[in-house]
């Protein structure tokens, strides 16, 4: 999931550092990192724009493990990644 900017960032016009593309499964960064003249590419089997509500991420990555957790199998939700990137926001909303 790409997180929506952050008040602080809109207020001074920070431009963000990632693109998603939800129906191409694929987050694009803005910035050349790579030194190829274009922005790297990475796909996922998800991916949420800013703008997607905590019910599409829940239903598309939580909703289909409750089921198998009522039939007596083990589930984990972990949410991984650099201080600032969306964590919170998304398990939390």
């Amino acid at each position: 999931r790409v997180r929506p900017m952050n008040e602080r960032e809109a207020r001074t016009d920070a431009q963000p550092a990632v693109t998603a593309d939800g129906a191409g499964r694929t987050v694009t960064l803005a910035r050349d990192v790579v030194s190829t003249g274009r922005g790297a590419h990475f796909a996922f089997d998800h991916v949420f724009c800013p703008r997607s509500t905590q019910r599409e991420v829940f239903d598309a990555t939580l909703a289909p493990l409750i089921g198998e957790v009522i039939k007596g199998f083990e589930a984990t939700i972990f949410a991984y990644g650099q201080t600032g990137t969306g964590k919170t926001h998304s398990m939390e909303g």
